[in-house]
């Protein structure tokens, strides 16, 4: 058994000293006549765009002249870990974090959780979308949701057309049977266009989403929360007595990078699925919700729809995939109090909805989206919102190793389906 050091035990003995604190306030903070608790002061952080969060800050703060005092900065994807934790090191913690759902178990320690006596879980689940209880655990939640980034899939309406297809697939063996002929162009190995781009890791702008698509579609949930506030990761686990889901939707994905399957569509000789399809060699792309702007102005041209993922023609229960977003408190956060009013306003529902359109995401509020859009595109992504599910993940970048070698063991022939996929789940294992 390891021993703790006396900075160890003081550090913990500070992060339980914040936590009784804020706890009680949770608990009991009901608010006042008095000034807002945010009116002297709150930092947010997060790697979100800048000038989209001001927008949303500069209205509100039309409203209501205290929030001038709540300010946002973007910090880089690639350092934000290693800035939080200096932050806290240091004593200048930001009151309030954009929390994405990758990023809960690598930040869970270091953050508040919100009682159930302050929101009740029943009140939690009716008021969010089902995939938003990714941030529920036994002690509380650790955010307040706001927006959910779906995937969505991408098509050429062009390319779809000249080939005889008069619309986008519904159902995988859809793409299988018949988008796949139709708009693959090969010559043995050679591919010069693809209907579809999986199989391959490296050049699969969202591989790790797709992948973890396809296993929450199979029944596997990946990794949950275990009893005794720890970590269990459920890859291997079976249903019946079929095919493991894992090991079915790893061989469903990696089947249209091997050139002896008849789903042969796509190879490492293209650049990126993203400009195959801007280019318009690529008939579907399978991308963010928040992409559709991108990809219209990369390619002004590009006659381009946005649909849902496709489901299992069987499938008794749709499920999609999405990254979550909320606003979580850190324990060494300078004005909690003031924190926890900002989250509290910046998700409700009409806030809430500000900040998704902003980001060209999906709001998770269940009443948002029962009242429903007469945007085209905001169609799609809402009701991807619905169905849009994660997992725990315990470490993102890690995870994303771990899947990649899943993939490109079976792809180069280096191990079989079965074999892959025990060494994904040792690897997250270690992670966790």
């Amino acid at each position: 058994m390891n021993t703790l050091r006396p900075f160890q035990i003081v550090l913990l003995g500070v992060f339980g000293l914040f936590a009784i604190i804020g706890l009680f306030y949770f608990g009991f903070y009901r608010g006042g006549d008095d000034a807002p608790a945010y009116a002297s002061g709150v930092t947010i952080w997060g790697t979100l765009s800048q000038g989209s969060f001001n927008d949303v800050l500069d209205t509100l703060a039309d409203e209501d002249d205290a929030f001038a005092q709540v300010y946002y900065v973007q910090k880089s994807t690639q350092t934000f870990n290693v800035d939080l934790l200096n932050a806290i090191a240091e004593g200048y913690a930001p009151d309030l974090i954009v929390l994405p759902s990758d990023q809960i178990v690598t930040h869970r320690a270091k953050l508040f959780s919100i009682p159930y006596e302050s929101i009740p879980e029943r009140t939690y689940r009716e008021r969010y979308v089902d995939g938003a209880d990714v941030y529920l655990f036994t002690e509380g939640s650790y955010g307040l949701p706001f927006a959910v980034d779906p995937l969505v899939m991408y098509w050429n309406r062009d390319m779809f057309s000249t080939n005889g297809l008069a619309s986008y697939p519904r159902t995988w063996e859809s793409v299988v049977s018949e988008v796949v002929p139709a708009l693959t162009r090969r010559n043995g190995a050679s591919l010069s266009r693809s209907a579809i781009a999986f199989g391959e890791y490296a050049n699969i702008t969202h591989a790790k989403s797709i992948l973890t698509l396809l296993l929450l579609q199979s029944g596997t949930s990946i990794a949950t929360g275990a009893v005794g506030g720890g970590y269990e990761v459920t890859l291997g686990n079976r249903i019946d007595d079929s095919l493991p889901p894992a090991q079915a939707a790893l061989s469903f994905y990696t089947q249209f990078a091997l050139p002896t399957s008849a789903a042969y569509s796509w190879n490492r000789t293209f650049a990126s699925d993203r400009s195959a399809f801007t280019s318009g060699i690529l008939g579907l792309y399978f991308g963010k919700g928040s992409e559709y702007v991108l990809l219209e102005q990369t390619n002004p041209n590009l006659n381009f729809d946005i649909a849902p993922v496709p489901q299992g023609a069987t499938a008794n229960a749709y499920r999609g995939q999405g990254t979550f977003y909320a606003f979580a408190i850190p324990r060494a956060s300078g004005n909690s109090d003031g924190a926890y009013a900002v989250m509290q306003v910046l998700a409700e529902p009409n806030q809430a909805v500000l900040l998704a359109d902003a980001f060209g995401m999906a709001p998770v509020h269940r009443s948002v989206i029962a009242a429903g859009t007469t945007d085209a595109i905001d169609q799609v992504r809402y009701r991807a919102a619905l169905i849009a599910r994660t997992w725990l993940d315990p470490d993102a970048n890690g995870s994303a190793e771990a899947f990649r070698l899943m993939i490109e063991d079976v792809t180069s022939g280096r191990s079989r389906v079965g074999e892959s996929v025990e060494d994904g789940i040792d690897r997250l294992e270690l992670l966790f």
